[in-house]
C-alpha cells in the first residue's frame, strides 16, 4: 500500500442535490452503463454509413466516461483504505482490458494472414503495445482492423499516468487544481496546434496530447463531487430533469455544427465544448435515473448494451462492414441485421473471454 493521503469526504455529507447526492452513494452508479451503450451504438451507426451520426462524439463520450469512472474508484478506495494501491490498481485494468483486446488483435491477425488479405505489420505491432494512435497520427489511418485501436491507446496511457498523478497530489483539492491548469493547458495547446502550427487534423483527432482535457474533465468531474465542490452549480444543473434534454439538444447542435463546418469546427470548438457538455450529462443522468433519458439508459437491456459496450467497440470494426454490404441488397434489413450481429459477437466475447478474467478482477480489490 502506498499514497497515504487524507480520505475524501462523502458526497452525501456535503451541499450537493439530494438526487445527485443519493445516486452517487450507490454502489453501482446509475444511467453510466446506458451512456457507454449509446457512446457504443454512435460508433457502429457511423461505421455502419449514417455519416450524419455523431461516432467521434461517441468516442469522446468514452473519454470523459472513463477519466470520471476511473477516479470515482480511485477516490472510494482512498476513502476506504487510506491509499491506493498501484499494483492492484493495473492489476485490475490489465484483467479488464488486456484479454478481450489480445484475444481480438490475435484472431484479427490470423484471419488476414490465413485468407491473404494485407496486413500492416507496423501498424500491428502499434495497436499490440497501444501505441496506435501515434502511428497514425503521424503516418495516417490506412483503414483497417486495427485503425479504431487508436482511441484505446489513448485510454492505455491515461491509465498509466493518471494514477501516478493521483498519487502524487495526494490532496482532492491539490487534484482540482491540478485537473483545472491541465484542461486549460491542453485547450490552448490545441487551439495553437490549430491555427498557429496549422497541424494536421489527423493528429488533432488521434494523439494522446491533443485529447487527453477530454479524460481530464471525467477527473474533474469525480473529484469535484467528491468534494463535494462548486455545489450551487449542481443544484441548478439536476435541479430538473428537463435541463437533461437542453444538455442533448446542445451536443445535437455541436454536432450539427461539426458536420456543417467539419474539422474546423470540431478541432476548435467541439473538442472544448462537448467533453463538457457530457461530463454535464454524466451528473445530470446520474441525479434523474428514473426520469426522462435516464430511465431508458437504465432499462435492463441498455445496461446489458453497456456491459458488452468495450466488445462492440473491439468487433464493430470488422463486423459492420461486411454483414451490411452482404444485405445491401435489403436495406430495412441490413441495419437492424448489423446492429444484432454485432451485439452477438461482442456477447459471445464478454461471456467467453471478458466475463472468467472480470471473476479474477474482483481478487485485487483489496
Amino acid at each position: 500500500m502506498i499514497g497515504k493521503g487524507r480520505s475524501a469526504s462523502s458526497p452525501a455529507d456535503g451541499n450537493l442535490p439530494a438526487n445527485l447526492a443519493a445516486g452517487l452513494a450507490k454502489s453501482h452508479l446509475p444511467s453510466l452503463d446506458g451512456l457507454r451503450a449509446i457512446a457504443a451504438l454512435l460508433v457502429v451507426f457511423y461505421h455502419y454509413g449514417i455519416e450524419s451520426c455523431p461516432g467521434g462524439l461517441g468516442v469522446l463520450a468514452f473519454f470523459v466516461l472513463s477519466g470520471f469512472l476511473i477516479t470515482w474508484l480511485l477516490l472510494k478506495e482512498e476513502e476506504r483504505f487510506g491509499a491506493i494501491s498501484l499494483r492492484r490498481f493495473y492489476m485490475r485494468r490489465s484483467l479488464r482490458i488486456f484479454p478481450a483486446f489480445y484475444t481480438y488483435w490475435l484472431l484479427l491477425s490470423a484471419a488476414l494472414l490465413l485468407f491473404h488479405k494485407r496486413y500492416l505489420v507496423a501498424q500491428a505491432l502499434a495497436s499490440f503495445f497501444y501505441v496506435n494512435n501515434y502511428y497514425q497520427a503521424i503516418q495516417g489511418d490506412p483503414n483497417t482492423g486495427f485503425s479504431h485501436t487508436w482511441s484505446l491507446g489513448i485510454e492505455e496511457q491515461f491509465y498509466l499516468l493518471w494514477p501516478l498523478a493521483f498519487l502524487v497530489l495526494k490532496r482532492n483539492h491539490h487534484r482540482l487544481r491540478f485537473l483545472s491548469a491541465g484542461i486549460l493547458a491542453v485547450m490552448l495547446y490545441r487551439e495553437a496546434l490549430v491555427f498557429l502550427v496549422h497541424r494536421d487534423q489527423g493528429y488533432i483527432y488521434e494523439a494522446f496530447d491533443t485529447r487527453a482535457d477530454q479524460l481530464l474533465i471525467g477527473c474533474l468531474l469525480a473529484v469535484a463531487l467528491r468534494q463535494c465542490a462548486w455545489s450551487r452549480f449542481w443544484r441548478w444543473l439536476c435541479s430538473t430533469a428537463v435541463l437533461v434534454w437542453a444538455t442533448i439538444a446542445l451536443l445535437a447542435a455541436s454536432s450539427a455544427l461539426a458536420v456543417q463546418f467539419g474539422t474546423a469546427y470540431r478541432d476548435a470548438i467541439g473538442f472544448v465544448v462537448d467533453p463538457i457538455l457530457v461530463a454535464a450529462l454524466i451528473a445530470q443522468t446520474i441525479a434523474w435515473p428514473a426520469a426522462g433519458l435516464g430511465a431508458v439508459l437504465n432499462w435492463s437491456w441498455m445496461r446489458y448494451l453497456g456491459k458488452i459496450s468495450y466488445s462492440i467497440y473491439l468487433y464493430q470494426q470488422v463486423t459492420v462492414g461486411p454483414v451490411a454490404k452482404l444485405l445491401g441488397h435489403w436495406p430495412g434489413v441490413a441495419l437492424p441485421a448489423t446492429l444484432l450481429a454485432v451485439i452477438a459477437v461482442a456477447s459471445a466475447s464478454y461471456w467467453i473471454v471478458e466475463r472468467p478474467f472480470l471473476r479474477w478482477k474482483d481478487r485485487f480489490e483489496h
